[in-house]
């Protein structure tokens, strides 16, 4: 079983993320964090549960980012039961290949995005919508290696407790 405190060490931290004050020319794309933390969890942890954390998650988005109530909620639950649905397939790529192959996942949670914006007149450009798809493939090497890290050093831990 995973850690829950690792879990939503790292839920907070991609909030967080999300957050954080960067200049306009980095702000354009930046990673989808919510979106890949909780890809990680729904891929790699299968015990994890993705989908409600997904679900809180994306309430939270929807509340600092002053969203339509339920938005990011729902882009972020369909992301984690697709990948969740197809992590047999995606666990046989090494990471650099599955954040490939997560591209259209990503490009689905975008477009919901600027779907529901659409629909409640929320204006934004279109263009610009489609940079952290590019940036989340990019970034996702390096995050899903930094979880794997610390959950593989606190499965070591806790093995190493075991032992009389």
């Amino acid at each position: 079983m995973i850690g829950a405190l690792g879990f939503l060490a790292s839920l907070v931290l991609a909030l967080m993320l999300q957050v954080v004050e960067l200049p306009e020319w980095a702000a354009l794309a930046r990673p989808a964090w919510p979106l890949m933390i909780i890809g990680y969890w729904a891929l790699y942890v299968p015990e994890a549960p993705a989908v409600a954390a997904a679900w809180l998650l994306g309430l939270c988005c929807d509340v600092l980012f002053s969203a339509p109530l339920g938005q990011h909620a729902l882009g972020l639950v369909v992301a984690a039961v697709l990948i969740r649905r197809l992590a047999g397939i995606y666990t046989l790529f090494p990471t650099w290949q599955a954040g490939l192959a997560l591209i259209p996942v990503w490009g689905l949670y975008a477009f919901l995005m600027f779907w529901i914006d659409g629909l409640t007149r929320h204006a934004a450009d279109a263009t610009l919508r489609w940079l952290p798809i590019v940036s989340t493939s990019i970034a996702w090497p390096i995050c899903a290696a930094l979880l794997d890290t610390v959950r593989a050093r606190r499965a070591r831990r806790r093995s190493r407790m075991r032992l009389p």
